[in-house]
């Protein structure tokens, strides 16, 4: 084998319609998750702020949000609460776990306005895995490619 360092191939990739139910799926949680801590704090004061929130506020906010939720989801497990969902997970070209820098960085560029929409325009990745040089793919698949490569690299030496 010419290469033998494992690297990511299109078939492990996550289709767009699991990228969107990700999406979804955690949009659903991290709005479960506000109202869970605003009404343990029951706070109608917090609410009332929050309501209130102008169009610039209330973008910032759900940043905030997004940020701490899939931070500290994929810095820690590597999927967010969605992608266990979908059986999907966050890795580097090589299948590794991402560093937290890499994570944070992904984290960040998903804030952007109309980050979301770059999975529409035909491309295989959107902006925020691009960037990050990250790749969400089929777990399952992946641990079985990842034995498979280990296989005929441990004939090839014998």
């Amino acid at each position: 084998m010419q290469n033998e360092e494992f690297r990511i191939q299109k078939f492990l990739l996550a289709s767009k319609q699991k990228r969107v139910l990700n999406w979804i799926i955690d949009s659903l949680i991290k709005l479960i998750i506000l109202r869970l801590v605003v009404s343990s704090l029951n706070s109608s004061v917090i609410s009332n702020k929050i309501n209130s929130f102008d169009m610039i506020e209330r973008y910032l906010f759900w940043s905030i949000i997004s940020f701490v939720y899939y931070g500290v989801t994929e810095v820690f497990l590597s999927r967010s609460l969605a992608k266990f969902l979908t059986k999907t997970i966050v890795v580097m070209e090589n299948g590794s776990k991402p560093s937290t820098i890499t994570i944070l960085t992904r984290t960040i560029l998903r804030i952007l306005p109309f980050e979301a929409l770059t999975f529409l325009r035909g491309r295989a990745l959107g902006l925020h895995d691009e960037n990050s040089g990250t790749f969400v793919v089929i777990k399952s698949k992946l641990e079985q490619q990842k034995n498979e490569h280990l296989a005929l690299l441990s004939l090839e030496k014998s």
